[in-house]
């Protein structure tokens, strides 16, 4: 049977390209720090696995961050290395005044494992946490509505809210799909009003940007 072998030999000389530059596909600004909540202990479990430094609050402290909302992904269709793991994730973020208990997570990027950090933490990263599904969790909606019940309470919140009105006739005139859908419009008031789940899609790891 054949097989595959180098033949020393005959040596060759052969060019090869060399490259020292690349061009990024995303960046994102290196925040001062994160802070993440003591309850997702399965992420900090790995941080403190791989030698990322770390403080706890000493008390509740409220911090100005950055907020990350998960607004689309799409999840393998198929398992590898047993998760679906999300991809093409795209994120919107707002700075906000955040309550953070005693016991939570501060962790500098002023550190040996900054890059690691980033590259765990950022959700839209190839092999970010995210990516691998340890915030899942996250993403399922626990309220929701029933078409029926939420029509009058939604024409009351337009009747209320004439700019969200506006939004949504103006939704109607550039998606033709969506205004032939009853259901796609009455979804579109419920999360876009107060009755829509807080959490739902909220990244739960904070960046403070000095």
């Amino acid at each position: 049977m054949p097989r595959l072998f180098y033949d020393r030999s005959k040596p060759f000389e052969k060019k090869i390209p060399f490259y020292n530059t690349y061009v990024d596909t995303l960046s994102v600004e290196k925040p001062s720090a994160y802070v993440i909540p003591q309850g997702w202990w399965k992420v900090i479990d790995r941080l403190e696995a791989n030698g990322v430094q770390m403080q706890r609050l000493r008390k509740d402290s409220i911090i100005e961050v950055e907020s990350y909302k998960i607004e689309s992904y799409q999840s393998g269709a198929r398992p590898y290395e047993g998760h679906h793991n999300n991809r093409d994730v795209k994120v919107s973020k707002t700075k906000i005044q955040k309550k953070f208990r005693k016991g939570d997570y501060y962790i500098s990027t002023n550190q040996k494992a900054v890059r690691f950090l980033l590259e765990v933490l950022e959700p839209q990263g190839e092999d970010s946490y995210f990516a691998w599904n340890f915030f899942d969790p996250l993403l399922g909606q626990k309220e929701g509505f029933s078409n029926y019940v939420f029509e009058e309470t939604a024409a009351a919140f337009l009747k209320d809210h004439p700019e969200l009105k506006q939004k949504l006739e103006e939704r109607k005139r550039t998606d033709e799909a969506f205004a032939k859908s009853a259901s796609a419009q009455l979804d579109f008031v419920f999360r876009n009003s107060t009755y829509y789940e807080p959490s739902h899609n909220l990244y739960p790891v904070y960046r403070v940007i000095n």
